[in-house]
């Protein structure tokens, strides 16, 4: 029971939640409640009681369901009248609890209702939430005038006589209105020419200044690169030079170390020969 409040608790504080706050572990809040309420359970047990559960929940209700549109004919006795043994025979749950049953109906139905909810147009969602306001009825409009007397006031009453010459010197007439707002749209089409004008001009010198500016970044490029190939070139000769140099060093090594072993070899000779000569002492 600790668990199915914990549950309903949960749903109805998620859907009063603002969608701005950062979102927690699901079955976190869950695992609180339980264990402040001394239920020591953790997040993953929580969540597999939960689906147990349902699954038994969904079991009963699906049998009852059949047991309320049978009316007494195939299935003739309801879940909670039944013995555990034929339970398992009927591959029920055995140890449903009334009270838990209506806990899990109440949560089901909650959460069913709130889907339901939002899912609903607007038009719908306010014809199911405010009452509805009855129209007022208007009174009927008063029967059209006659033409006769609209025909009798047009013929009896003059027109005024307008003079050619005043008329065109008024200012607020309409010709001149439209003297006025056509010069004004000529205006107003020039200046809209010109900041065309100003605009494509504008365009035109800021891609010549980036083509500029990315032809020198290109050339700097290519001589930076010709100037590192050319500093590896110069590296590579003077290794060369330093390998060639070293090779000359060693032959000069060898060939003056092979004229000294010649020369002891030469003076080892000559003084054995010399032994050789000397005569014998009596």
């Amino acid at each position: 029971m600790a668990l199915i409040e914990a549950k309903k608790m949960d749903d109805e504080r998620k859907m009063r939640r603002q969608e701005g706050k950062p979102t927690e572990l699901r079955w976190k809040w869950v695992e609180d409640y339980c264990w402040r309420n001394g239920c020591l359970r953790s997040q993953n047990q929580c969540n597999d009681k939960w689906d147990n559960l349902m699954r038994d929940f969904k079991k009963v209700r699906e049998y009852e369901r059949r047991v309320a549109e049978a009316g007494g004919e195939e299935i003739t006795t309801s879940y909670w009248k039944i013995e555990k043994n034929e339970r398992k025979e009927k591959n029920l749950p055995t140890n449903m609890l009334p009270e838990i049953y209506e806990a899990l109906v109440e949560v089901v139905d909650r959460k069913s209702q709130r889907m339901l909810l939002p899912s609903m147009p607007p038009t719908l969602q306010q014809q199911s939430t405010q009452p509805q306001i009855t129209p007022l009825t208007l009174p009927p409009l008063p029967p059209p005038t006659t033409v006769a007397q609209t025909d009798y006031y047009t013929t009896n009453v003059p027109f005024p006589t307008i003079d050619p010459d005043t008329s065109c010197e008024r200012s607020d007439s309409p010709a001149k209105k439209r003297r006025m707002s056509g010069g004004g749209e000529g205006t107003s089409g020039t200046s809209k020419d010109g900041n065309i004008n100003n605009s494509s001009q504008e365009v035109g010198t800021a891609i010549s200044r980036s083509a500029a500016i990315i032809a020198d970044t290109i050339q700097s490029c290519e001589e930076r690169e010709e100037r590192r190939h050319r500093e590896l070139l110069s590296l590579h000769q003077r290794r060369l030079q330093i390998e060639e140099s070293k090779a000359e060093i060693n032959r000069e090594g060898i060939n003056r170390l092979v004229d000294s072993i010649n020369n002891l070899a030469n003076s080892i000779l000559v003084l054995a020969g010399n032994k050789n000569q000397s005569p014998d002492p009596k």
